[in-house]
């Protein structure tokens, strides 16, 4: 416990001077931006466009505050003239000595503020959430880390965070925030490197739009299977760092899988995430698993804990990924799939990548959850870290058009798990296309689309977000010190929406785009008969058809075309 109070009274002088400095206007917190000079306030969006009276209160630390020429005692009211995104009230105030010169300016975004030394390992620190619509915000105590792979590589400067919230005593402590869940983990989720950056957070809501619910939400109530968030503000030990993503993670508590009994060391709901690229993470190559490993070639266990239980259970998903190398090897789809995957949410992943041309998406940045393995092994799919996406280059340095341009065909989307069964199974590719066209109904409509993501860069634009964005961050080497242009960005993603939806309405999901062949009818007259037989003898003696003909003449997808595809059409004929 002394340890605890010990750390909790050495976390509240971290933020002490940053502290001193912050203004109470009508209620709202405005900390003070040291990098720019601004005091940033968040306030409700009705404000915006009004004059907004406020009384300004602060600290015995600041003398002589001077706001737009007017003396302000604390205690006094004020009114900010014609409040817009953007504006600036001049500041002039003394800290003992020391002359202030800055400003105030307003957001209707929440503000965090982050305060402590900060590295790969949790370290304890604060964090301080304004919401625009809440009472003044307190310092609550946590413990932070840096996140991420390619984005937190060695002299990286705007950061992604993983936010465990903790109590005096050191225990994990539920906070609620932007009326999503309580809970005391959260992400800051930075967007590093889309020159959008509201790509991660506007195409997960997407998902959360389009994507059926997981197979057993029918008896189970809120089952999520993406991330809820909320675009924020946020500064790092008194400086302005932009605007980032405040999500929620992907967990058991999201998906509403069954706990783990450790009385009897029965697993029930389980969760894995595919981080990386690899032959098992496909599932077209799988390597041998280690056993007792919390790690399968890129397939990492994320519940139960490993390191709390001591155990690793990996039945569900080996048997998918081994099923799934199955069904490849043998070109085939079989009815057991449904055993393993959920197949509406699976067609819908497939559809939503295709539509984004999620290139980071594809096999790699899934989590795969299985709800209860005692009554199903089913498993359910949720994407994440959605930032390569609607054209936007694997990282800022790299500039390939070919490869995000939106005329781009699907073949890198070959390696998702059981994509074969697109151009193998007659069925699901009919359903896949009809789910395709009832999206482009609704969420997929393409002015539906260009305007969830510009509502996204109006609002960062509005209340002058998207400039202090542009200010920290444009030519920083994060972006291949590349200018950041967040409406230039929007004006290429309107075009690349449209452009992609029109390619895959004619090009891939149109009626006549695959050419759909009853299997073995090599003749090509809709049935399957012995008359199928003499047409493959036939090919089989002279090799001359067509190229469709020969497609259909390889009955058993081997890519061969001999005695074995006799062997399997007279199977077909008898079955």
């Amino acid at each position: 416990m002394k340890k605890y109070l010990f750390m909790s009274l050495a976390l509240f002088m971290l933020p002490l001077l940053a502290g001193a400095q912050v203004l109470n206007i009508g209620g709202h917190r405005a900390p003070l931006d040291n990098l720019n000079h601004i005091w940033l306030c968040s306030v409700p969006q009705a404000n915006f466009g009004t004059d907004f009276s406020a009384q300004v209160t602060y600290g015995d630390e600041l003398t002589d505050l001077v706001i737009d020429g007017v003396a302000v005692a604390s205690g006094d009211s004020f009114t900010f003239m014609g409040i817009e995104g953007g504006k600036q009230y001049t500041v002039t105030a003394h800290m003992g000595d020391e002359l202030i010169t800055g400003a105030i300016t307003f957001t209707w975004l929440p503000i965090v503020e982050l305060n402590g030394v900060f590295n790969n390992n949790y370290k304890e620190g604060t964090v301080t959430v304004s919401e625009p619509d809440s009472a003044f915000a307190e310092p609550l105590m946590a413990k932070l880390k840096w996140r991420g792979i390619a984005t937190n590589t060695s002299g990286k400067h705007k950061r992604n965070y993983r936010i465990k919230f903790i109590g005096e005593d050191g225990k994990k402590i539920n906070h609620r925030f932007f009326g999503l869940r309580n809970d005391n983990c959260w992400i800051l989720d930075a967007g590093q490197m889309d020159f959008l950056r509201v790509r991660n957070r506007v195409s997960t809501d997407l998902w959360l739009d389009m994507a059926r619910k997981p197979w057993y939400a029918d008896s189970i109530k809120n089952v999520r299977n993406g991330s809820r968030g909320q675009m924020v503000e946020v500064l790092l030990n008194g400086e302005y760092v932009g605007i980032y993503n405040m999500c929620e993670p992907i967990d058991r508590k999201q998906l509403k899988l069954e706990r783990y009994e450790p009385a009897t060391q029965t697993f029930h709901g389980q969760l894995w995430m595919a981080y990386k690229w690899s032959q098992t993470v496909t599932m077209s190559k799988p390597v041998k698993r280690s056993v007792g490993a919390r790690d399968w070639d890129g397939i990492e266990v994320k519940y139960p804990d490993v390191d709390e239980i001591r155990l690793v259970r990996w039945t569900a998903m080996e048997n998918a990924v081994w099923f799934a190398k199955r069904a490849d090897d043998n070109h085939q789809v079989l009815d057991s799939m449904s055993y393993h995957f959920d197949i509406p949410v699976m067609q819908d992943y497939y559809i939503f990548i295709a539509a984004l041309q999620a290139l980071d998406n594809e096999s790699k940045n899934i989590f795969y959850a299985c709800h209860d393995y005692q009554t199903s092994s089913r498993l359910t799919m949720v994407p994440w870290d959605l930032d390569i996406c609607l054209g936007q280059n694997f990282a800022p340095d790299k500039d390939i058009p070919e490869m995000v341009k939106p005329e781009r065909d699907l073949s890198w989307i070959m390696h998702l798990p059981m994509v074969d069964m697109m151009k193998n199974d007659t069925v699901y590719r009919r359903q896949v296309k009809e789910r395709y066209w009832e999206l482009r109904e609704t969420v997929l409509n393409t002015e539906n689309l260009v305007n969830r993501y510009r509502s996204a860069i109006d609002e960062l634009e509005n209340c002058g977000a998207a400039a202090r964005e542009e200010n920290r961050w444009s030519g920083d080497s994060d972006l291949a010190n590349k200018t950041l242009d967040l409406s230039a960005e929007m004006d290429y993603v309107e075009n690349w929406i449209r452009r992609r939806m029109a390619y895959l309405d004619d090009f891939v999901f149109g009626d006549d785009i695959v050419p759909v062949f009853v299997k073995g009818d090599v003749n090509g007259d809709g049935e399957v008969t012995v008359a199928d037989i003499n047409a493959l003898i036939d090919i089989i003696l002279t090799g001359d058809a067509d190229q469709d003909t020969m497609r259909r003449a390889d009955v058993n997808e081997d890519g061969e075309i001999n005695v074995a595809d006799v062997n399997t059409l007279i199977d077909i004929i008898m079955g």
